[in-house]
């Protein structure tokens, strides 16, 4: 074989090793996207572009977010046009790249979850099939109630509440799709009260529908909220190959910290990290 041959040839399969590895990763953004800078509607350009363009650069498979007052998908907020949201624009919502993925198998669904002063509180699921692979993942995230500012009186008390709303969501995935149906379960929590204790809670209600929460060691990736950590990704079926915040540090406009997690599936080489 010629070197020039040799070479093409060298390029070809290095191209076709990148393709494996990408189809072997799902990379997830959890961004709760208020924050009064960020909703502020003098600025121009929005300083949530900032985080449109962070999702763009770094292409995720998905991006769940909370506090969806506006549509991230509406063109002044710059968001690739690749990226399409998942069922209905509600306070937690899911949008996936559409070039790699499309919805399939169960349909977008939503469960009420513990209301508080500011009415009705969701969570939302939707299964995805891999244009490239075939493999399915289940995405779902939600916005849990809060006890204190404009929308207090979490119903049931904010500890026993967000308990019993990690229980009812882990028995509705064990009705939404197979068991062997890789699943991401992500959201912001509002888990101020006993902060440490309720995580863990909550954690112990994730695992008993099979779901493990991301961590860096043995440490929940955070504090995503001030001095708390309120937002969290668990998952079933998958590993994380790495995680890690996206923060105001890191141009984040919002109020919370993003988690960016990449898990290694459909078979590919699977070493767990974390990352702060």
């Amino acid at each position: 074989m010629s070197p020039k041959k040799y070479l093409h040839l060298l390029l070809i399969l290095a191209l076709a090793a990148a393709n494996v590895a990408q189809a072997g990763t799902i990379r997830v953004l959890q961004a709760n996207l208020f924050s009064w800078s960020a909703m502020d509607p003098a600025k121009q350009p929005p300083p949530i572009v900032k985080l449109s363009q962070y999702v763009n650069q770094q292409r995720h498979d998905f991006v769940t977010t909370q506090e969806n007052e506006y549509r991230l998908t509406d063109d002044r907020y710059q968001l690739s046009p690749d990226y399409k949201l998942a069922g209905e624009l509600q306070d937690a919502s899911i949008f996936y790249d559409s070039t790699r993925w499309e919805p399939s198998g169960a349909p977008w669904s939503r469960i009420a979850v513990s209301a508080d002063g500011g009415g009705e509180r969701l969570a939302v699921f939707s299964q995805f099939r891999n244009k490239a692979s075939g493999e399915t993942v289940v995405i779902a995230t939600t916005h849990l109630c809060i006890a204190w500012g404009g929308h207090a009186d979490c119903n049931g008390g904010q500890y026993a509440a967000h308990v019993a709303d990690a229980r009812a969501i882990g028995r509705y995935l064990g009705t939404y799709a197979a068991g062997d149906v890789p699943m991401i379960v992500t959201g912001d929590f509002n888990n101020f009260e006993r902060n440490a204790e309720q995580s863990a809670a909550i954690e112990q209600a994730f695992a008993a529908h099979g779901l493990a929460a991301v961590k860096a060691g043995k440490d929940f990736i955070g504090p995503t909220f001030e001095a708390s950590t309120i937002d969290f990704v668990y998952s079933r079926k998958l590993v994380v190959r790495s995680a890690s915040l996206y923060g105001a540090a890191a141009g984040n406009p919002s109020d919370h910290a993003a988690i960016d997690v990449t898990f290694a599936s459909g078979g590919a080489a699977a070493v767990r990290a974390g990352g702060g």
